[in-house]
């Protein structure tokens, strides 16, 4: 075929077939994927429709191909099954049985968490062991030893493999673990024995310590396993397994939420989509984020696994997988290892992957050889360059490294320090001759410290001053350079150094080297020096003041409109309603009752009065606590379970106004209006109530204050979580009406005792960076919040790579001290950023330390590093409830996007929903249903906005979902003007409701279809009930265009 293709070339040939052309593009460009796969799916298409005389050959030209693939790159699931299909429908001969047996086998070597692969390997197997019973049964000689090597223990052990393989599979595992409990099972009933029926009570006490999908059904088969095997003691039994299984059931319980969503992407689409990428990515944070004591490695590393038979190509998925490894597990550096094996054979461009595998090689003690092969593996082919060269440096710097650290071990041989000093220039060579970046000239720093190690100071010295022709004006150089050589070489020469800098023109921070040049002259000069140096500073430090005046004026002619500070930016690119700035989760809790009122604005821009805010602060400490709950409360045990709370209340009537009363289980709080409604209460301790002797004890310090924990959690969440410390009475969450960020909420114990055995959470891991912070409640020591932009501790950096991430920017200015959080402007896609963010520290010092990074050049982009400026609006304003009562039409402009209407059609109006109900929880209750766009809070409608991509998945959830109880409150949906019209929840503080205040707090009344009240549902512009109009006793007209009820349920039923 070569020749012929060849031949085709020349001037006259007629052109090349499809499959010639394949071939030749496959010969051109061998470590690019599809063409593979293409030439792969050319050749099978011709195998599924050639006659049966021409099956085998044109077989024998796929199996090639297949083979030519897999030396490269791992097949995919889908691909695999192929590839056994094929060779199996035309296996004849014991030979070609077992070449398709031999196949499946690499098969699941090479995806090895796949349950498909491992079942078709399992019923290939029990295929051959029936098959050659069959034939051995008739009388064929031949299959008696195809019989053996097939035998019935063969196929058991084959499904067992599989099933341990798989068993953390949630959705699929059962597929394999049944039919394995079926044969051994079917084993025992044939001949029953004391050693078979401990090996099924070791299956089931594996299987249901395991969550999975069927494990309900996995209990009803043990508990009629122990029935039918040991009846005796069931009962005993069932009791001690039963906590197994509770506990497996809990978690595959907590997964629930994102295994349904991702069955029904993987159901509906055969290859990944953006919403089953999005459902993974948060389905792996959340197994990865569980607090130490709570986390599974098994099922997190099973998840990952079963995301990368879908994602193999994604190299992040790979390079989260590696390092949650080595962050998470204990003594997982053999399995790093075979991880980053089949990670670089999936994603050979990316070059973390490659110097990460060369890390764990060299950690894992292996031979030189073996990493020297990953290395030369790695760089030998173009793949690399499809990363972009930053890959293909940062393979060099782990090479490097390796290199430098093996040369000095205690066993070094001469020639290792030979190969190493060769390796490394080889290394510096390419780079210099611009075979890849290396912009932070990493590569010669290696090669600097090696000729450190090695006492060859005068070589790395020539080194350090080459760099400086090509980073003369990077103060960062000048400084490491210094630093070089304070120690290794002499403190005068290390002081001519920055004498040389601070000359340099264009020097992109001169102010650093001066303050380094002033302490260095100070430490070791003579007077003589110092005195001389302080003149030059001098003069040094007014021409750089001139020069940044020159620049800011310059700055300022650029961007004359730019009134707004930099702070400003980030509170619009918030996609919030408000445009104010959240209060922190640390925030204590003014109480919803009583916003604050707002304050004169200043200038934009400018700092706040410092008179005026210590007037402000003045006037804060002299307030009185609003409301003290923790002082003003009792706690009443020992009450009938079944008393009515009006019946608890009409007791204490007598000793004061009650501002709030709750009831659980024989124990009541009563919240009085004032001190002496508690002294009062104090006098019924125990006293009889409905025959029953009373114990009174006051509520402080039994209540807890709680924040920093996960957004979805709500009051079962909490419950759960703080359960084992002790009696809860009641949990209260703060209102979001003023501001939808708020995240905390009051935990009240029956005892002092218990709140404070709580206190031990504090600092427990929920979440990915969140700690939970849990204390005692206490008003009175409620400080003020911390504002970081105000103390200075706020950075705002600009000039940021598109592909650096949060966690390259907290991992670069981590070595100035303690990060407390980093924030990117949101970009226009998901996922995306406007290269712009803010850091916070935790002191200010390291801020200002932190400034040395200014210029820094990473990825590229030299970083442009400021303190965030105070804006005083954020200062002085205080939140306030959003104000528009229309949606913003978005498509305004954008001939592409879907119109208004369109946009109100899949968009629900959620009523009736109680204001401490946060955007994630809303989130989870909708998402089930379809793809979600967006989720507004309205708490100034007593409701929310939820936008779906699709009207068909709004009207599921419309029906699925109204009258579901959240937080004590059945919702209602319907459409934007419906919600639009209610207004904000009014709570009642104290006392009783009145019936005036029943009547008026009752949610109107929601027609369904047929009623004569009109409902508008579901952003239709008809309404969802059919509209009538009386023309005579009885007759009625039906209105056209709106969507009913009925007509989503036949949608639903429709999969539309």
């Amino acid at each position: 075929m070569d020749d012929a293709a060849s031949g085709q070339e020349k001037e006259g040939a007629e052109p090349l077939s499809e499959e010639g052309q394949l071939l030749k593009a496959r010969k051109a460009r061998p470590y690019q994927y599809t063409t593979h796969t293409n030439y792969i799916d050319l050749l099978r298409d011709a195998f599924l429709t050639a006659p049966a005389n021409d099956k085998r050959r044109t077989l024998a030209k796929v199996r090639q191909a297949r083979n030519d693939m897999s030396q490269l790159f791992p097949m995919d699931e889908n691909r695999w099954l192929e590839w056994i299909d094929d060779e199996q429908s035309q296996a004849e001969t014991i030979d070609e049985r077992l070449e398709v047996m031999d196949l499946c086998t690499r098969a699941v070597t090479d995806q090895v968490a796949s349950v498909k692969l491992f079942k078709a390997y399992a019923d290939f197997v029990e295929a051959q062991h029936i098959f050659a019973t069959s034939a051995a049964a008739s009388g064929n000689v031949t299959m008696a030893e195809y019989k053996d090597l097939f035998s019935l223990e063969t196929v058991v052990d084959t499904y067992r493999q599989g099933a341990e393989a798989t068993a953390h599979d949630i959705a699929n595992s059962r597929l394999l673990w049944d039919k394995y409990l079926d044969l051994v099972m079917q084993d025992l009933a044939a001949a029953p024995s004391d050693t078979k029926i401990q090996r099924v009570y070791d299956m089931f006490l594996a299987r249901l310590g395991t969550p999975h999908s069927s494990i309900e059904e996995t209990w009803a088969a043990f508990s009629q396993f122990v029935t039918q095997y040991d009846n005796a003691h069931y009962e005993k039994t069932m009791v001690k397994f039963n906590k197994i299984y509770s506990a497996a059931a809990a978690k595959n319980s907590d997964r629930e939420v994102y295994e349904f969503p991702l069955r029904r992407e993987m159901n509906a689409n055969k290859t990944p989509t953006e919403e089953e990428t999005r459902i993974w990515a948060e389905y792996l944070e959340w197994e990865t984020s569980q607090p130490k004591k709570k986390l599974d490695e098994a099922m997190a590393c099973a998840l990952y696994e079963r995301c990368l038979l879908r994602l193999g190509q994604a190299a992040k998925v790979w390079e989260d997988y590696v390092f949650f490894l080595l962050e998470k597990c204990h003594n997982s550096m053999p399995k790093v290892i075979s991880v980053l094996q089949r990670a670089t054979r999936a994603c050979p461009w990316s070059g973390t992957l490659w110097s990460q595998q060369i890390i764990a090689l060299e950690k894992g003690f292996k031979s030189f050889e073996e990493v020297s092969e990953v290395k030369h593996k790695a760089t030998k082919t173009e793949l690399l360059d499809l990363g972009g060269q930053e890959e293909l440096l940062k393979v060099n710097i782990a090479w490097c490294g390796f290199l430098r650290r093996r040369a000095f071990e205690r066993n070094a041989a001469e020639e290792d320090l030979d190969m190493a000093e060769m390796g490394i220039g080889e290394a510096v060579t390419e780079s210099e001759h611009g075979q890849f970046p290396d912009p932070d000239y990493r590569l010669h720093r290696i090669q600097i410290n090696f000729y450190t190690e090695a006492k060859k100071f005068d070589r790395a010295r020539t080194i350090w001053k080459d760099l400086s022709k090509k980073k003369g004006i990077s103060y960062e150089y000048w400084l490491r350079y210094y630093s070089w050589e304070l120690a290794y070489g002499t403190k005068e020469a290390a002081g001519n150094i920055l004498k040389r800098a601070i000359q340099i023109k264009g020097l992109d921070w001169p102010e650093k080297i001066l303050d380094v040049w002033k302490t260095h002259v100070e430490d070791f000069g003579s007077i003589t020096e110092v005195e001389s140096m302080l003149v030059k500073h001098r003069r040094f430090a007014m021409d750089v003041a001139m020069r940044r005046a020159i620049e800011q004026e310059q700055y300022a002619q650029q961007v004359p409109a730019e009134a707004e500070p930099v702070q400003q930016a980030e509170v619009e690119a918030r996609p919030k309603a408000s445009s104010k700035r959240p209060r922190s989760d640390a925030d204590a809790d003014a109480e919803e009752s009583h916003p604050t009122p707002k304050k004169a604005k200043p200038e934009l821009g400018s700092l706040p009065d410092s008179s005026a805010t210590a007037d402000a602060n003045t006037t804060t400490a002299q307030q009185p606590v609003k409301r003290d709950r923790e002082h003003l409360t009792i706690i009443c045990r020992n009450l009938p379970e079944n008393t009515p709370e009006v019946r608890i209340r009409q007791f204490f009537r007598d000793c004061g106004d009650i501002n709030s009363l709750k009831f659980v289980d024989g124990v009541a709080t009563v919240e009085f209006d004032s001190r002496d409604g508690v002294l009062a209460a104090q006098t019924k301790d125990g006293k009889l109530f409905e025959g029953q002797a009373i114990e009174i004890t006051v509520g402080t310090g039994t209540t807890l204050y709680v924040t920093n924990f996960p957004p979805v959690a709500d009051e079962t969440y909490l419950r759960s979580l703080f359960a084992p410390f002790g009696d809860i009475v009641d949990i209260r969450f703060p209102s979001l009406k003023y501001n939808t960020n708020r995240r905390f909420c009051y935990i009240q114990f029956s005892t002092p005792e218990a709140a404070q055995r709580a206190t031990s959470m504090e600092g427990t891991q929920l979440g990915e960076k969140e700690n939970l912070i849990a204390r005692i409640s206490a008003p009175e020591k409620k400080q003020q919040r911390a504002n970081p932009t105000a103390e200075g501790r706020e950075l705002f950096i600009r000039s940021i790579d598109f592909k650096i991430t949060e966690d390259d920017i907290r991992t670069l200015f981590s070595q100035y001290g303690t990060v407390e959080k980093v924030r990117f402007l949101p970009g226009q896609r998901p996922g995306t950023h406007r290269g712009t963010g803010f850091l916070v520290f935790d002191t200010k010092e390291a801020a200002d330390a932190s400034l040395e990074l200014n210029g820094h050049t990473l990825n590229g982009r030299n970083l442009d590093v400021s303190i965030a400026q105070v804006k005083g609006a954020i200062a002085a304003a205080a939140a306030k409830p959003v104000a528009s009562t229309t949606l913003v039409d978005r498509t305004a402009g954008d001939a592409s996007a879907p119109n208004f209407q369109a946009i109100k059609t899949k968009t629900l109006g959620i009523m009736n929903l109680a204001d401490t109900v946060n955007e994630a929880r809303l989130r989870t209750l909708f998402e089930p249903y379809g793809s979600l766009r967006k989720v507004t809070l309205r708490p100034d409608h007593a409701g929310a906005l939820v936008e779906f991509d699709n009207v068909a998945d709004a009207g599921k959830a419309s029906l699925a979902l109204e009258g579901t109880d959240i937080d004590g409150q059945k919702i209602e949906i319907g459409d934007l003007e419906t919600l639009m019209k209610r207004k904000p929840e009014r709570k009642v503080t104290k006392g009783f409701v009145s019936q005036k205040q029943q009547q008026r707090f009752v949610p109107a009344v929601v027609a369904r279809p047929g009623q004569a009240t009109k409902r508008r549902g579901l952003g239709f512009s008809g309404a969802m009930s059919k509209k009538t109009t009386e023309k005579g006793e009885g007759e009625k007209t039906e209105a056209k265009g709106g969507k009913s009820n009925e007509d989503f349920k036949r949608m639903f039923l429709k999969g539309e």
